[in-house]
């Protein structure tokens, strides 16, 4: 085992099972922080960032219970010329502060999920980066069916983010998710592995 703790960042293109990659290494020790999550708690109201983006982008993203309703915050910013820009100004620094924060502690590897993590300047917080990659096909079929987005709604996400291989090029690891569930297993636990014993 190595001495000190090490941060692995996971990103990776739309609906490409990161989340999936993230599991696995808690499975196996790791603690996991996930910025969507994060991101999430900020959006609850009651807080600065709900009161930033309700202001932004107006009464039409909040839901009747007084929630932020995430689908028609995405269809505001997705596709629109400097409004995904608005966004992220007001939750990435935030997000980052908090994900800093909480990987600060915990055992041995400390993963955070990062879908944005090149885009946002995030990688300065891990000691490496773990890309998921998969076919565009089956990432789509796979948000497609568990969020029930359309195919319109999956490109204008795709376009806001770095290409895919441009991820990959840039990780110290990848892991291609576009086999079995038993095959991204053993992915991730050869590199949990490299991690742990100082690779």
């Amino acid at each position: 085992m190595s001495e000190r703790a090490v941060r692995v960042g996971i990103t990776g293109g739309f609906g490409v099972g990161k989340s999936t990659v993230a599991a696995i290494f808690g499975s196996l020790g790791a603690k996991v922080v996930d910025a969507d999550a994060v991101a999430r708690r900020l959006l609850r109201p009651g807080t600065a960032e709900y009161a930033a983006v309700a202001r932004e982008f107006g009464p039409g993203i909040v839901g009747e219970g007084g929630e932020i309703d995430r689908r028609a915050l995405a269809e505001k910013v997705f596709g629109r010329e400097g409004e995904l820009e608005k966004l992220n100004r007001i939750l990435h620094p935030r997000v980052l502060s908090i994900m800093e924060r909480e990987l600060a502690s915990g055992p041995e590897v400390r993963v955070g999920e990062v879908p944005l993590l090149y885009e946002a300047g995030a990688q300065d917080l891990f000691d490496c980066v773990v890309a998921v990659t998969a076919p565009d096909a089956a990432a789509a079929e796979r948000v497609g069916s568990s969020r029930g987005l359309s195919l319109r709604e999956i490109e204008a996400r795709r376009r806001n983010q770095l290409d895919p291989s441009a991820k990959a090029a840039r990780a110290r690891y990848v892991v291609d998710n576009g086999g079995t569930r038993e095959e991204t297993v053993r992915q991730v636990q050869a590199i949990f592995r490299e991690i742990t014993q100082g690779g």
